[in-house]
């Protein structure tokens, strides 16, 4: 009895170290539990992740919420006081579809629920949040609660946003390009200018990207032989001085092997140390250009230097919406050629109707409008605009008609080329062709005579202008046509001796385009007679002076080159007429 107490109250009294023990690895393991949490809270509550716990109920109400919520301007409080429930945040216009996804998650027994919308912070602001969302369910299998992480990813949506414009804005002017005469190149600096991109666009000559891409056709392989080593010279000479872009003109053969006339617009590309590294080229089909260059040259008998009329204008890329005077989305910058900045239009401070000519904004606007309800795809069309000085410049207009999913017409993709030059060419040869056949069809000097003075008087810049002959039999040089001058000016130029030093102002060897010419008393008279432009170019037949076309204007300071072509092929033409009649005629 005595030794089974004792050995019971030993047992008893070994109880307290066991129980202290446990309760001391339960502490421990409790306070490193603790530890942890405060860990994780710290860290959740240090980053950009909300954790949220919500109950299944309306709205979504809020039993936790890591302290880092404040980053959109709510507290804690706010949200497990129910003061505010989550889908109260949520983007109106995103609502539905977070409601919509969320419920067909838990219709199929789905774990979890991945969404990215848009939520308002306390301020106010929209800030765009994925949620990763783990569905918690009771034994039964209904749920209960959600377990989520919320993380602001507005920036990476505004970087996105960003990169969608730029591949649209990429998108519309590829589109512009391929749908426009200018091919766009890009060449490695190396023997014959590989290309390392080429345009779709370039079909128009035959090939097509493949063929350059692949390096089968070398760029400087299908330029004409006659015109390679300038092109060479001309690109060199331009590197060497260090120019950013230059322009040039030459011949290519398409793929059939037809000749064409092209424009280039080369922009050299550089290293930080300035070694060249390619090229960037815009190439312009402008055959037709140098056709009728060729015919003007060719009616000047061969007899002068073909000097080039048609100016450096380069394709003006424009993005017009489909309303009324179609303002402008998006202008290239070389819209300066026409004295107009990209601010001008993209602001909406000037419409692009508002440049096209009053005489022509109808009918462009009536073929525009055909084109898109007969449901082409394209509209050309030659008219006027206004440049930003006030004068008047003749373009051509390729554009591509944009439409939606639906058929509707949005936007119009254009090409704005000036042709302004090759306007004036065909109108001066048309001139020139009437005359021929008016004057064949007399015998009759004068009426000759007043013909070309109102053929001449066509062109818009010259307003005046007079005819003299040799009169072989009184050796002298007479005024015999003209054409807007006062009768005062008339008589005092009338007639002049052959050897006198008046008559060699108005019977020269060559062309006289300068006022500075004339000696003091002529002069005098000009300006009294307000004239500011003159041009003086005589006939010769057959070695000898028989007469000269004398031109004037009250309006410009000048007289432009291609009028000066003009002239002096009317001069050669004319000659041929006048010169078997003049003995005969009787100028008095």
């Amino acid at each position: 009895m005595d030794s089974d107490t004792s050995e019971s109250r030993e047992e008893l009294n070994s109880y307290p170290s066991v129980a202290d023990s446990a309760d001391g690895e339960r502490g421990k393991a409790l306070h490193a539990a603790l530890e942890r949490e405060e860990a994780l809270k710290t860290i959740i509550n240090n980053s950009q992740v909300v954790v949220f716990l919500w109950k299944n109920e309306e709205k979504r109400p809020a039993e936790f919420v890591s302290e880092n919520v404040v980053n959109f301007g709510y507290t804690v409080e706010d949200f497990v006081s129910e003061r505010v429930l989550y889908e109260e945040i949520i983007y109106p216009d995103d609502l539905k579809k977070v409601e919509e996804g969320l419920e067909k998650r838990i219709r199929i027994g789905a774990p979890d629920f991945n969404m990215e919308y848009r939520i308002f912070s306390k301020a106010r602001k929209i800030r765009w949040v994925s949620e990763r969302t783990f569905i918690q369910r009771d034994p039964e299998g209904e749920v209960t609660h959600f377990q989520g992480v919320v993380l602001d990813i507005t920036e990476r949506k505004k970087s996105e946003e960003k990169l969608e414009k730029v591949l649209e804005m990429q998108k519309m002017l590829t589109t512009v390009i391929n749908n426009s005469p200018a091919v766009v190149f890009l060449w490695r600096n190396e023997k014959y200018w590989p290309a390392a991109f080429v345009s779709d666009n370039v079909v128009q000559f035959g090939y097509t990207v493949d063929d350059f891409m692949s390096q089968e056709i070398l760029y400087g392989k299908i330029i004409h032989p006659y015109d390679l080593r300038r092109v060479e010279e001309e690109l060199e000479r331009n590197i060497q001085k260090g120019e950013v872009s230059f322009n040039s003109e030459y011949r290519i053969f398409t793929k059939a092997g037809d000749l064409r006339w092209v424009n280039e617009r080369t922009f050299i590309q550089r290293e930080k140390d300035g070694d060249v590294t390619c090229f960037q080229g815009i190439v312009l089909d402008i055959t037709s250009r140098k056709n009728i260059e060729e015919a003007l040259r060719k009616s000047l008998e061969m007899q002068k230097v073909l000097k080039t009329i048609i100016s450096k204008s380069s394709a003006v890329a424009f993005l017009w919406k489909n309303m009324e005077n179609w303002p402008v989305e998006f202008v290239s910058e070389n819209v300066t050629q026409f004295g107009y900045t990209v601010e001008d239009f993209t602001s909406g401070r000037i419409l692009y109707g508002d440049i096209v000519h009053r005489e022509d904004i109808n009918s462009v606007s009536e073929s525009l409008s055909r084109s898109i309800r007969e449901g082409f795809d394209s509209f050309e069309m030659e008219y006027r605009i206004l440049t930003g000085d006030g004068s008047v410049r003749w373009v051509e207009e390729r554009t591509y008609i944009q439409r939606d999913t639906q058929g509707n017409v949005t936007h119009f993709q254009g090409i704005v080329v000036d042709v302004t030059e090759r306007k004036e060419a065909q109108e001066m040869l048309e001139i020139q062709r009437e005359l021929g056949i008016a004057l064949s069809s007399t015998w009759n000097l004068q009426t000759m005579l007043n013909l070309i003075l109102d053929a001449c008087l066509q062109v818009k810049e010259i307003d005046a202008g007079g005819i003299y002959l040799k009169d072989e039999l009184l050796d002298q040089i007479n005024l015999v046509a003209h054409r807007g001058l006062s009768s005062e000016f008339v008589k005092k130029i009338y007639a002049y001796r052959a050897d006198s030093p008046e008559a060699k102002q108005v019977w020269t060897e060559k062309p006289i385009y300068k006022l500075s010419f004339f000696a003091e008393e002529m002069a005098d008279l000009l300006r009294k007679e307000k004239i500011t432009a003159v041009a003086v170019i005589p006939m010769k037949h057959r070695g000898e002076i028989i007469g000269s076309l004398n031109f004037a204007s009250h309006t410009v300071d000048r007289i432009p080159q291609n009028i000066r072509n003009f002239l002096e092929s009317i001069a050669l033409q004319v000659v041929n007429y006048i010169a078997p009649v003049r003995i005969e005629a009787d100028f008095i």
